[in-house]
């Protein structure tokens, strides 16, 4: 595994969005209520875009479809209950001196 760094935490503020391609995997990192995510760049429905998905309280509402995930619990599926979808992929971050990144 190796430490793929995506941005100094000096960076980071509230509404910080960027898209990365790590490895042929499109990630999208994101800082929004005082908290730090990385995850699929799509949802895993229907492989929609989620660039400009809203983020509340960690929940990542997919325009498409009205599908909600929870960033805080690796990406579990909130609504619609019981639809068989996946999860939304999420990525554990590591820090590394004055970097925020990824072990992969």
């Amino acid at each position: 595994m190796r430490f793929i760094p995506l941005e100094r935490l000096i960076n980071l503020h509230e509404g910080y969005r960027q898209a990365f391609k790590i490895d042929g995997v499109d990630i999208i990192l994101l800082h929004e209520d005082g908290q730090t995510y990385a995850f699929s760049r799509t949802c895993p429905h229907q492989h929609y875009a989620l660039d400009y998905a809203k983020v509340s309280d960690g929940l990542i509402l997919c325009s498409a479809h009205g599908f909600e995930f929870d960033l805080k619990r690796s990406g579990a599926l909130v609504k619609p209950a019981g639809f068989p979808c996946p999860a939304l992929k999420t990525y554990d971050l590591v820090y590394d001196a004055d970097r925020i990144g990824l072990m992969l």
